[in-house]
C-alpha cells in the first residue's frame, strides 16, 4: 500500500489543482488507474466488481480525490495560507453589491470569456467552495477542514 501511495497516488494526483477541471474521459482513465492499484493491493483479478472493495481502503474516487484538492486549496488561499496572489483574486459576493441576499457569504465567481478561464482554478475552485456545507467552510484549521470534507465524502459513499 505504501508503494502504492509513493508511486502511483503522487503521479496520478500531481498538480492535480491546474488540471482538477479536466474532461470526463480523461478523469475516466484516472480512475482506471486506480482501480487497477487497488486490485494489485487487494488481489483481485480483473474481472472482479471493485466498488466496495475500493470503500474497504477507504480511497475516494478520482473525481471526489480532485474535488478534496481544489477544496484545501481554496481553504488555504481564504485563510491566508498562500501567496498573496492568489488569496486576493477571491471575494464575497457581499464586497460587489450591498444586497441582502441568501448568497451573501458566497464567493463571487469571477467572469471569464474563454471556456478555457471557466475550467481554471479561480472558477472551478470558487464553484467547489461555493458547494460545500456552511459549517465545513467556517473551519480555520486546513487539517481539521480536510478530515471532516474526507468523512463527509467517505459518509456519502455509503
Amino acid at each position: 500500500m505504501l508503494i502504492i501511495n509513493s508511486f502511483v497516488f503522487s503521479r496520478l494526483f500531481y498538480c492535480s489543482s491546474v488540471w482538477s477541471n479536466t474532461s470526463v474521459t480523461n478523469i475516466h482513465k484516472l480512475q482506471l488507474v486506480q482501480n487497477f492499484a487497488a486490485r494489485i493491493i487487494l488481489g483481485l483479478s480483473k474481472y472482479d466488481h471493485i466498488s466496495a472493495d475500493v470503500r474497504s481502503l477507504r480511497w475516494l474516487n478520482v473525481k471526489q480525490t480532485l474535488m478534496v484538492n481544489d477544496a484545501v486549496m481554496m481553504h488555504k488561499c481564504l485563510n491566508g495560507l498562500s501567496p498573496s496572489y492568489l488569496s486576493d483574486r477571491f471575494s464575497t459576493r457581499a464586497t460587489i453589491h450591498d444586497r441582502q441576499t441568501r448568497y451573501r457569504d458566497s464567493l463571487n465567481i469571477p467572469s471569464s470569456r474563454i471556456n478555457a478561464g471557466q475550467r481554471g482554478f479561480f472558477c472551478h475552485g470558487v464553484k467547489v467552495w461555493n458547494n460545500l456545507s456552511k459549517d465545513l467552510r467556517e473551519i480555520t484549521n486546513t487539517k481539521v477542514f480536510k478530515r471532516r470534507l474526507v468523512n463527509e465524502l467517505m459518509c456519502n459513499m455509503n
